[in-house]
């Protein structure tokens, strides 16, 4: 699950979305490609709360990249465990969404500040939204059914492109004697 985890991962930030741009779920339903959004990750409710009282703590110097990741992308937990969105704005426009790239750039233990920061931050902000395009809380479930959708319909894209790539090259000179053209897709309009 790791290259799965990590191919979903390379465009989803924090169990947010860039896979197919940003996503958030909204009392209308999953909301995507809001710019709005782009800064709204979303990360496990039970672990920020604990991973908040451990910054507190003296365990403050084992926060772990492995903490980072089940925080940000809590695959492993039970489908009907709470993940909260939290607005990693104020971490600055280049604060990475991938818990590679935060642990890489900033550490983990930084990595956390930021998105314990963002959770508090996320309080004030929510409100630039209107109610209905919110972020709201998501189940773990919620979740991992819009990856998979999203990552479904990304590998359907590139299997069609790469239809569309062997349609337009030329046959060899001793195929067009032997095979007829096929004949071409009708175009799909919108």
């Amino acid at each position: 699950s790791t290259q799965l985890g990590s191919r979903i991962y390379s465009g989803w930030p924090a169990a947010g979305a860039e896979l197919a741009g940003a996503m958030a779920k909204t009392s209308k339903g999953m909301a995507k490609d809001c710019d709005a959004l782009s800064k709204i990750l979303y990360v496990s409710k039970d672990r920020l709360e604990e991973l908040t009282k451990r910054l507190k703590g003296a365990k403050s110097k084992g926060i772990t990249a492995k903490d980072v990741e089940q925080l940000t992308y809590p695959e492993d937990l039970d489908d009907d465990k709470l993940l909260v969105p939290v607005d990693i704005s104020g971490a600055g426009d280049d604060f990475p969404t991938s818990h590679e790239d935060m642990t890489e750039k900033v550490g983990p233990k930084a990595a956390v500040e930021a998105i314990v920061a963002a959770a508090k931050l996320f309080e004030t902000s929510q409100k630039k939204f209107k109610k209905d395009d919110r972020p709201i809380p998501m189940t773990v479930g919620e979740w991992l059914t819009t990856l998979a959708v999203d990552l479904g319909e990304g590998e359907e894209g590139a299997e069609e492109e790469e239809l569309e790539g062997d349609e337009e090259e030329e046959p060899e000179e001793d195929e067009v004697e032997d095979t007829p053209a096929p004949a071409k897709k009708k175009q799909k309009t919108k």
